[in-house]
């Protein structure tokens, strides 16, 4: 009897043990984990639905915690705009050289990406994770609109909606910078450009005319990086970032 009794308490306490360490029933469909502990510190393995996982850092109270992350793709529509301050002919302030570019953006990443970000303590949680992926969005598209604007001074011709994806995120090479993340959408949806022709014209026309280049403002719903453009005076909006790779003109 009494040995019916020790396997009884055995099985539970081996049950109560199983329990404790396993990580995979924590983890509901559309997400993933990551194991944080103080002995072992981030696990190189996520922790994903429909695959057995377990861990022994669970068993020593508060050692472990599992950040669990949305594993749905981040989208995000931003707006870079901006301007050369110019004048006309009659000496008033004219908006022709204004120009902005509307960008509809789709990041997709791998549980493993999101194992490096957080052992390099980029992020913390899935809310680290929105807005690290906000700002990347912002950088690529500021990337891009550096890009179009380079392209447009060059040739007056140019249209940036003849540059197909695959060229683009290869001429702004935003996989240097962000090579966890997998730019999946990358669409340019509206745009205006800088009317380069008059400007040059009314350049030779009026030898004191003179194009000037403010410092640049920024305005954002979320978070945004600092810089300075290349193209005059430039405002982020719907979340989009501030300033260019380039400087001078």
């Amino acid at each position: 009897m009494k040995s019916k009794i020790a396997f009884f308490l055995l099985l539970i306490a081996a049950g109560f043990v199983f329990y404790l360490g396993w990580t995979q029933i924590r983890i509901k469909p559309g997400t993933f984990g990551i194991i944080q502990s103080k002995i072992g510190g981030v696990r190189q393995k996520a922790v994903v639905p429909g695959e057995f996982s377990w861990s022994w850092d669970f068993l020593i109270p508060t050692n472990a915690k599992l950040n669990v992350f949305e594993s749905k793709p981040v989208n995000k529509t931003t707006k870079i705009s901006g301007n050369f301050q110019s004048y006309d002919l009659n000496g008033n302030y004219s908006d022709y050289m204004n120009y902005y570019f509307n960008f509809s953006i789709s990041l997709s990443f791998t549980p493993e990406a999101i194992v490096s970000l957080l052992q390099d303590n980029y992020i913390s949680d899935d809310e680290d994770l929105h807005a690290y992926l906000s700002n990347v969005a912002d950088s690529i598209a500021q990337m891009a609109a550096d890009y179009y604007l380079r392209r447009s001074m060059a040739d007056s011709s140019f249209n940036p909606q003849s540059v197909k994806r695959d060229e683009l995120i290869s001429a702004i090479a935003s996989y240097r910078d962000f090579p966890e993340i997998d730019v999946t959408i990358f669409a340019l949806t509206d745009f205006k450009l800088p009317n380069y022709n008059l400007y040059n014209k009314q350049k030779n026309m009026i030898p004191s005319f003179e194009s000037y280049s403010p410092s640049t403002k920024s305005s954002s719903s979320s978070a945004s990086s600092s810089g300075s453009s290349l193209y005059g005076e430039d405002s982020a909006e719907n979340e989009t970032t501030e300033g260019s790779l380039y400087d001078g003109i």
